[in-house]
């Protein structure tokens, strides 16, 4: 028995592994997932032309290079690998090579998410050392809905989060290394901006994290007494390596700065000012994305963020004396919770596009996490073990009964509002896989399907049956009767088309929620 308490959260992370795993296979495919391996393919090709033009002297449009911009091929280079070696593995009837292809990606966006647990625990472990709830902490960041649920398909929010995690334990075990007046090696350096580069590969707002390290540097010059000029003078090696190979190794990253580095400004530029103008359901008004409210983020994040972690904010006024007890708690402390104030007021100012709730700022729920369960602990930690248990009881039911609409979740005040018309929910098409399944086993076939995104149904289907698809944006117009329609994503606001009755309907219902939250249907138009 003290052998199983003793290693209960190694336990624990190997069925969590083995059990996720299985889980992100058996999800649907998402709405983005299609346009990712769009992306790889044609940043493989500007790589191949690339490569011929600078040392072949071979002719290069560089047109080709606006099909992916902003797009770096960083957690591609990791996962296309590991989905090829993999993808046959997946042995289930009527999925299409493709749709094994897409599944495979989604056990190693969960990979990232599991190694981002043990980053979350060794970060816990630094501000309170206390094993018991840094093991809890940790299991409560895991099985949390929303971020467990992302973990199953996101093919770039979830990366993007693990290793801003990743970097920042990194940071602050340099920092901490600075403190204990240790030395800096070039390999601890090079690892830091090997991570840090790898960040901004996979999405260009990991410049972000830029913020955060000068936050904790003030905050390490503020605690120590270091004269700014003086930390240069010494460590300026370090830092001129740090600044150069996190240069290159970003160049090396996106394929099309390599003819013109200062392209990065561009990227940015573009990024933060995407060009989609999508509508987003938020306390019951649509909420574009290039007219956002500065009411967007908090709205979302009082729906999402779990209950204990709320109250921990809450409880911050009342306990940070006691965590700021030390210079190092202060610097790991100090830092997470400037960061999670500074980076939404910076995107608000800047007016940055943002869309489908919170997936951009996704990043900034491990740190938010950190401080709402270090707070909740500092303020009583019988509190913190009753209030996590209970957490972790209500996570694990709702794991199970909602899924694999996991990252629709909603926290427990929120569900005494009427959620279904209030804010947007299944946004990634996850039902596309439950309506085919549906189809597979009736007795419908030889029917055209209209279908968008169609890449989240199609993988699925029995080949034998279905043959047929065209654009969901056709169901108004005079297409040959009869056919069938997956109404699904943001199709579902759209009421029901001409002459279309519903066959079948795909949802969950939460606890302590009155209404079912509908995922997807399928129509019959004859």
């Amino acid at each position: 028995m003290q052998i199983i308490k003793k290693n209960f959260l190694i336990i624990f992370l190997f069925f969590y592994l083995i059990f996720g795993s299985f889980a992100a296979i058996k999800s649907g495919i998402s709405f983005d997932e299609n346009h990712e391996e769009i992306n790889w393919r044609d940043n493989i090709n500007i790589s191949m032309k690339l490569s011929s033009y600078l040392f072949y002297g071979e002719e290069f449009d560089p047109k080709i290079l606006e099909s992916t911009i902003g797009y770096g091929i960083g957690f591609q280079l990791i996962s296309q690998p590991i989905q090829f070696l993999i993808k046959d593995l997946i042995a289930t009837n009527n999925i299409s090579d493709f749709g094994k292809h897409l599944l495979a990606k989604h056990f190693v966006v969960f990979l990232f998410f599991f190694i981002s647990g043990i980053f979350f625990y060794l970060i816990l472990k630094k501000i309170i050392e206390n094993e018991n709830f840094s093991k809890t902490g940790t299991i409560i960041y895991l099985l949390y809905p929303y971020l467990f649920g992302q973990s199953l398909f996101s093919p770039k929010d979830v990366p993007f989060m693990s290793i801003w995690l990743i970097c920042t334990y990194l940071s602050l075990k340099l920092f901490e290394k600075l403190i204990d007046k240790r030395k800096i090696s070039y390999f601890n350096t090079f690892l830091f901006s090997l991570m840090t580069s790898y960040l901004l590969s996979i999405r260009i707002a990991g410049i972000l994290i830029f913020l955060q390290y000068l936050i904790t540097f003030i905050i390490y010059l503020s605690l120590t007494n270091t004269n700014v000029f003086l930390f240069i003078k010494k460590f300026y090696l370090n830092l001129l390596f740090f600044i150069f190979s996190t240069i290159l190794l970003t160049i090396v990253f996106y394929p099309e700065l390599w003819i013109n580095p200062f392209g990065v400004v561009e990227i940015i530029n573009t990024m933060s000012n995407h060009f989609n103008n999508v509508g987003t359901n938020t306390y019951g008004k649509i909420m574009y994305s290039t007219n956002l409210p500065s009411t967007y983020m908090l709205i979302w994040f009082s729906v999402k963020l779990p209950l204990i972690i709320i109250i921990g904010i809450c409880l911050i006024p009342f306990t940070e004396k006691r965590i700021f007890n030390s210079s190092k708690k202060s610097i790991y402390f100090g830092s997470l919770l400037i960061t999670t104030i500074l980076i939404p007021l910076v995107l608000i100012f800047r007016k940055v596009h943002l869309y489908d709730e919170l997936r951009q700022v996704m990043f900034l729920f491990p740190l938010i996490f950190i401080i709402g369960l270090v707070s909740v602990y500092t303020f009583s930690n019988k509190f913190f073990y009753i209030t996590g248990m209970l957490t972790i009881t209500l996570f694990l039911i709702e794991n199970i009964k909602i899924n694999p609409y996991q990252y629709v979740w909603f926290n427990l005040p929120s569900r005494y509002i009427d959620l279904t018309n209030k804010f947007e929910l299944e946004y990634q098409g996850l039902s596309g896989r439950e309506i085919a399944e549906f189809l597979n086993s009736s007795d419908k076939k030889d029917l055209c399907i209209l279908a968008n995104p169609m890449h989240s149904v199609k993988p699925f289907l029995n080949k034998n049956k279905f043959t047929c698809f065209d654009s969901w944006q056709k169901i108004d117009t005079n297409y040959k009767r009869p056919f069938l329609g997956v109404q699904n994503v943001r199709n579902l606001k759209k009421s029901k088309p001409y002459m279309c009755e519903i066959i079948h309907e795909t949802g969950f219902k939460l606890l302590f929620h009155k209404k079912k939250f509908t995922t997807g249907k399928l129509l019959e138009c004859t």
